[in-house]
């Protein structure tokens, strides 16, 4: 003879946790996600490419021709390093710029660095990410992300979702 199952269940913590589910996937709740945990995960992997003058997103950037040292050390600034700062305006833009994320229809959107540039620094940004014909500059990268990146955003929403639901 087959014995009976019963279950019993707390469906206020179910509830509970369906609803805490949903604020955490509506646009609100995926705006912090994004403005919490992307953003700054985006701003630190920046700033790792700058100091590794290029990375597993953007390859090593190129070295500077001999004739860009020159120019350079003729400024005051060092010579064949750190690529893609002289001034440092481009490296802050794209690392201490922040983000800006917000709801947007049924989800939310996350926008870095957080501020279109302007004027100089906009053509400094189109040189760095797809290079120059005249004069000749090749692209070194300052923008992207890659499989790893959406893995990380993958997991830490995991996490955020795991976390609902409780040990």
């Amino acid at each position: 003879m087959l014995g009976t199952l019963h279950f019993s269940m707390n469906d206020a913590a179910v509830q509970k946790s369906l609803t805490d589910l949903a604020v955490l996937l509506s646009p609100v709740g995926m705006t912090a996600f994004l403005g919490g945990q992307v953003g700054p995960y985006l701003a630190r992997r920046a700033g790792e490419r700058f100091q590794s003058e290029g990375d597993d997103v953007t390859g090593p950037w190129a070295p500077l021709k001999p004739a860009t040292v020159q120019i350079r050390e003729s400024q005051g600034y060092p010579g064949d390093h750190p690529i893609n700062r002289r001034t440092g305006e481009l490296e802050e833009w794209v690392v201490q710029g922040g983000w800006d994320a917000y709801p947007q229809g049924i989800g939310a959107t996350l926008r870095f660095p957080g501020k279109t540039p302007q004027g100089e620094l906009r053509s400094k940004v189109e040189t760095a990410q797809k290079g120059k014909g005249y004069p000749s500059t090749v692209a070194r990268p300052v923008l992207g992300i890659n499989e790893r990146d959406m893995l990380f955003v993958i997991a830490a929403l995991n996490a955020n979702i795991a976390q609902v639901f409780g040990p």
